[in-house]
């Protein structure tokens, strides 16, 4: 009988004294690295015309420096879609304001002949929000990496870049 009454009082005790020396999930919570996100779209002229893209992309890396994603490509010219895995992003030192992110994966699904599934890509975004005067953010194309040897680390920015509205992107280094 006696074990019956002290049960409940000392059950309770035990999950009190449980909940105030359980860490706060604050402190277990991972650290993260860079960021980079954004949306918009672009003309590109490719020698015969002028082809309208949209884009989208959403990359965040961890203190490692691994990165994880999506993007998507739309030429909406000729109606092509290029969904991307991210797995790499490397965000670069400001340099008067402006935050450049080089970013590049691996290709999971398309309907464009120029990048079919698992080709390895590259794109580069560049954020000026940081910038002293209005100036535009800029995105580049994808390009096909003509190698399967490393990552946005080891390769330089893309050169051809698109202007795009001042707070069409986001990169958080």
């Amino acid at each position: 009988m006696k074990i019956r009454s002290t049960l409940p009082p000392l059950l309770i005790v035990l999950v009190t004294a449980l909940l105030y020396t359980t860490p706060a999930s604050s402190a277990i919570a991972p650290d993260q690295g860079s960021s980079a996100f954004g949306e918009g779209g672009f003309g590109l002229f490719n020698g015969v015309r002028t082809e309208q893209w949209g884009f989208s992309f959403d990359a965040t890396s961890n203190k490692n420096g691994q990165a994880r994603g999506r993007a998507t490509f739309v030429n909406n010219s000729i109606q092509t879609q290029v969904i991307v895995k991210i797995d790499c992003l490397d965000v670069l030192p400001p340099t008067v304001g402006i935050i450049n992110a080089i970013i590049t994966g691996t290709v999971l699904h398309s309907d464009d002949p120029d990048f079919p599934k698992r080709t390895r890509v590259i794109f580069a975004a560049e954020d000026s929000s940081g910038f002293a005067t209005v100036r535009a953010d800029m995105i580049t194309p994808l390009f096909a990496i003509p190698f399967t040897e490393g990552d946005c680390h080891d390769i330089s920015q893309p050169l051809t870049m698109f202007p795009l509205s001042p707070d069409a992107i986001t990169i958080e280094p």
